[in-house]
């Protein structure tokens, strides 16, 4: 089984999952979903090498979008005690709108599609269209869907 969303929590992919929450515009969100796809397909790739022709479960990336945002307690505490940079305000502000008290309820699949539809075509298609470099024939025996 891929949990996609486990990919995104990496040092190196968790400022552009931030950078596509905190997007300002919607060429902004478009941007930082463009570099998590192209980051995905690659992921994509050496899973499809790793398992050489054997089933392969994909689970699209659907958490609560809060978990890839610092928590909000030691936020407050930080505010509180020595201050919140600019960037620090941008993410405490984001963690509280986007915090949920019951997640299984709030932005998991298809809720997550609804409120950022573009980010629906970045969660599937890494999964089922062919990467270029590195693509071995074969590789993908069966899909279902």
């Amino acid at each position: 089984m891929c949990r996609t969303e486990h990919m995104f929590l990496g040092e190196d992919r968790l400022p552009v999952v931030r950078r596509m929450i905190l997007a300002a515009s919607p060429d902004d969100e478009a941007a930082a979903l463009e570099q998590l796809r192209r980051v995905q397909r690659e992921d994509f790739v050496e899973i499809l090498e790793a398992m050489d022709g054997l089933p392969v479960t994909v689970r699209l990336l659907d958490p609560p979008l809060h978990e890839f945002l610092p928590s909000t307690h030691e936020l407050a505490v930080k505010e509180a005690t020595v201050g919140l940079s600019d960037e620090e305000r941008r993410l405490y502000d984001a963690a509280r709108a986007w915090q949920e008290a019951n997640p299984m309820l709030g932005t998991r699949g298809s809720a997550s599609g609804s409120s950022s539809p573009v980010s629906t075509p970045c969660r599937c298609e890494p999964s089922w269209k062919p990467p270029g470099s590195g693509w071995r024939p074969g590789a993908i025996r069966s899909w279902k869907l």
